[in-house]
């Protein structure tokens, strides 16, 4: 009985609140990391990727960011409804005791000191956090992420100082009584939890419902649709309402950062869109092919990996899904988030869906597709079982991300590979006239083009020695050989982009319903979102937060 009676308890609120915020604090952590990685900007963080969550991370992160919201609510309603607010005051008294010769009393009042600082640190990621997640700031993209990682470390700081100072209060009793619960504050517990855990439920439901945001579709007649050229200056387009996105964490772009201009219309049959954003380079120079005296090379720097940031075109990409979740739930980071599957070459994970849903993606490509004035149509869908090429590595597999089908028409690589890093042409120019519209030719990746850097499938030749011979050194070849336009799903979305003064335009028709299985109807209550790359081949620019649709009647 003596023994009982000095045994160290806490009340069973205080530790069930305790440890479900320990789980959620963790699960954050090890769900942010990754996210963290993904953005390359912590790279030793790769040496523990094994301890890290694979997989849909942002739906984890975000939830467990949730959970941690909702204990801090309740155990602050819990301390104010039993009256235990003496527990975290930092008054007078304790400030004195932080200098007292009593050790008890000074770790005492330093453990209250240390509480104030995990408030503080909570309250850093919290507001870093929400704004990360809703894309809005007063500060770039960059220093959020920069304190919102530095409140994390400081929170795992406060972790270790925390236990210290319990068991420099009150010994190896103080520091264990966290696990011996006893019953006490039970009506004033359920007060707590109740009322704190509602109100920090209500606070988020309706912070995220005010601060959604929605694309409107205005309604035109058919005689005002506009042309497909590039180009704003039509009337349709300075009268739709223009709706912003700061999109952030892609490569090339300064800070990572650019703002995404979007207008839509519809006639009834097809929707129009137009999506403006800055970008100070045309950037055509898409894995252009270069005679050597050895032979033919391929110009870039980490393409063997799918993560070519230097010899690659400018690009944008637009996904619509019916679930407003971090890209429909289609996004899953990890060096091998499916089981049994191969990973990214470049570690950064898949795009696939679990659910049975498909997320419809317009994959604009400046070159390969922007010479055919369309779009190539895509989709995320369920994981693709690997082929026995994909699973010995030797060719790129991407989980469910592939193309709508189609019958006729595309682009094609203009190589394939020898030995020794040369690879051999599979067309050349029937006529060299044919290479001066890639003029003026700067090789260097952050120069901007003027010139075409596609050769059309009917102006170019089946590759012999012969003809290769002809050639001298130093030619360079484009990459991509277009056919004709797509026919079938693929070739559903039209598209022009025009490029002027530091700035793409990228005009887009679809219409509303396609009666395909691969796409999404352009309606309202469809989310949408985009993306911009800049001479990049994957590391494009995102927002979490979609726009929704809504059609004008």
């Amino acid at each position: 009985m003596r023994d009982e009676r000095r045994r160290a308890r806490s009340d069973i609120a205080t530790v069930l609140l305790h440890w479900t915020m320990v789980v959620a604090v963790t699960i954050s952590l090890i769900s942010g990391f990754p996210i963290a990685d993904d953005a390359g900007v912590t790279e030793w963080t790769r040496l523990f990727s094994a301890i890290f969550l694979h997989g849909d991370v942002f739906q984890i992160h975000l939830w467990s960011s949730v959970v941690v919201t909702v204990v801090s609510f309740a155990y602050a309603a819990y301390l104010f409804f039993a009256k235990l607010v003496g527990r975290i005051v930092l008054d007078k008294v304790r400030l004195t005791a932080l200098a007292s010769s009593d050790r008890t009393a000074r770790w005492g009042a330093i453990n209250v000191a240390i509480y104030w600082l995990a408030f503080g640190m909570l309250a850093l990621m919290a507001a870093t956090g929400l704004m990360l997640y809703d894309g809005t700031a007063i500060v770039s993209h960059e220093t959020l992420a920069m304190l919102h990682r530095g409140g994390a470390w400081a929170f795992l700081a406060y972790a270790a100082l925390h236990a210290v100072a319990q068991l420099f209060s009150g010994g190896i009793r103080q520091l264990l009584k966290i696990l011996s619960p006893r019953l006490a504050y039970g009506s004033a517990a359920a007060i707590a939890v109740g009322v704190g855990g509602a109100a920090a439920a209500a606070t988020v439901y309706a912070v995220d419902a005010l601060t959604a945001r929605s694309l409107t579709v205005a309604r035109i007649g058919s005689a005002d649709a506009p042309r497909l050229d590039g180009r704003d200056d039509e009337g349709i387009w300075q009268r739709t309402m223009p709706v912003t996105l700061q999109t952030t964490r892609g490569s090339n772009f300064p800070g990572g950062e650019v703002p995404v201009t979007i207008r839509a219309a519809h006639d009834g049959q097809f929707a129009y869109f137009m999506f403006t954003w800055p970008d100070s380079t045309r950037s055509q120079k898409h894995l252009p092919i270069v005679k050597t005296a050895d032979g033919w090379r391929v110009l870039e720097k980490n393409y063997s990996r799918q993560d070519e940031d230097d010899y690659y075109e400018d690009k944008f990409g637009v996904m619509l899904a019916k679930s407003g979740q971090v890209s429909g739930g289609s996004t899953h980071l990890g060096r091998q988030p499916i089981a049994g599957a191969p990973g990214s070459p470049n570690e950064r994970g898949l795009h696939y869906t679990t659910d049975g849903s498909m997320v419809d993606v317009w994959h604009w490509k400046s070159v390969r597709t922007g010479g055919m004035g369309m779009i190539d149509d895509n989709y995320f869908g369920a994981p693709i079982p690997p082929t026995e090429e994909q699973l010995a590595g030797k060719k790129r597999y991407t989980g469910g991300y592939t193309q709508d089908p189609h019958t006729k028409g595309g682009f094609i690589q203009n190589w394939k590979k020898l030995e020794g890093g040369l690879v051999q042409p599979l067309h050349l120019p029937a006529h060299k006239d044919t290479l001066k519209r890639m003029e003026p030719i700067k090789l260097d990746p952050t120069a901007s083009d003027e010139g075409t850097w596609w050769l059309p499938l009917a102006e170019t030749q089946p590759y012999t020695p012969e003809a290769d011979a002809t050639l001298p050194v130093g030619t360079v070849l484009p990459s991509a050989v277009i056919d004709a336009p797509f026919e079938g799903d693929r070739g559903d979305v039209l598209a022009v982009g025009y490029w002027q003064d530091g700035e793409w335009r990228l005009e887009v028709r679809r219409k509303l319903i396609t009666n395909s299985k691969f796409d999404q109807p352009i309606a309202t209550g469809t989310y949408l979102w985009v993306a911009a790359f800049d001479h990049s081949q994957t590391r494009h620019t995102r927002h979490l937060r979609p726009l929704r649709l809504e059609l004008e009647q």
